[in-house]
């Protein structure tokens, strides 16, 4: 077996699952309709001398690897896959600034003391911890010594997070969005999860065929974070760009992407037993719009105004105009 194949297996055999997460949700990018935006970093073996990417043969090299739990018990692996699927594997799990292991869910109750109980309960099939490697985390441990650290959640599509676990959350910063620019952020779990949908994943995976994925990140408490706490100054309830007032309260608006990076990821996967019946589905729901009314009115403003901007253009004037010709 060559040097590359037995490292990527030695990387599977240490964590199966952590290995298999980090495949998955590249995958999940790479399928993405927008894929060209959100797969990055992308691999510079599938670049031409141009710069195009290649998502063809991109997507046929990936289509090669079987199952990680078949892989890793085959006894001559390293003839299963070509040489360019084994350097693709290996630029998935290894060539990495940080370090994706996977934890004891009875680790999700020390998050929730970080955070704060959710509107209702709800508990991750599978709990993933990010580590970082020092360059990657040298400026976040020079701020963390310099104020302290406050837990929260981010929801965002499963096909984000490939490019969220390498960029940081520069890239969930928010604009022209009713309470200021930022990366918006809850101290409640059951207000991100609406914004992580599940999503179809790799079918191979043994983290489950549908995935939703939702960050645990750690923000620095300055004031370039926007919120309403006991303990906070007043003057940092409102971004300067606001339109709706104050932040809503178990908000966090982060303006300096410097101040905020993913720790944990927590995992809902359609394969668990604990599937929920409809009857505590439609239950959750009604609990999540009793108590969360704001973010519906923030939906139906952001409603108002993409209606009155469609109303108002001159193509949808010149289209009324023909209409009216015709009729």
């Amino acid at each position: 077996m060559g040097e590359k194949s037995r490292a990527v297996i030695s990387e599977i055999k240490d964590d199966l699952l952590a290995a298999d997460l980090k495949w998955s949700l590249f995958l999940a990018a790479l399928k993405s309709y927008r894929h060209d935006s959100i797969l990055r970093p992308f691999p510079s073996g599938f670049t031409s001398e141009t710069g195009e990417k290649d998502f063809e043969a991109l997507t046929s090299v990936a289509e090669e690897i079987p199952s990680l739990k078949t892989l890793v018990h085959q006894t001559r692996a390293e003839e299963m896959l070509s040489d360019q699927a084994w350097d693709l594997l290996g630029w998935t799990l290894q060539d990495n600034p940080f370090i994706v292991k996977s934890l004891e869910n009875s680790q999700f109750a020390r998050i929730l003391e970080l955070t704060g109980q959710a509107s209702y309960k709800v508990e991750p099939n599978l709990l993933f911890e990010v580590e970082y490697l020092n360059a990657s985390n040298q400026k976040f441990s020079e701020l963390q010594k310099q104020h302290d650290v406050i837990y929260a959640y981010h929801g965002s599509r499963l096909e984000n997070f490939h490019s969220i676990l390498h960029n940081g959350l520069i890239h969930a910063l928010s604009k022209n969005t009713l309470f200021g620019e930022g990366t918006y952020l809850s101290s409640d779990l059951a207000v991100s999860m609406p914004y992580s949908p599940k999503a179809k994943a790799w079918q191979r995976s043994s983290v489950g065929e549908s995935l939703s994925c939702v960050a645990v990140c750690q923000i620095i408490d300055h004031p370039d974070v926007k919120c309403q706490t006991e303990n906070t100054d007043k003057r940092r309830a409102r971004a300067p760009d606001s339109l709706g007032g104050d932040v809503p309260d178990k908000y966090y608006i982060v303006t300096n992407s410097e101040l905020v990076r993913l720790k944990y990821l927590l995992i809902f996967s359609e394969k668990s037993s604990s599937t929920m019946s409809a009857v505590q589905q439609q239950s959750k729901l009604a609990v999540w719009v009793r108590n969360h009314k704001f973010a519906l009115l923030m939906m139906t403003y952001i409603l108002v105004l993409l209606f009155v901007g469609i109303i108002n253009s001159k193509g949808f004037r010149s289209f009324q105009r023909q209409y009216l010709r015709l009729t």
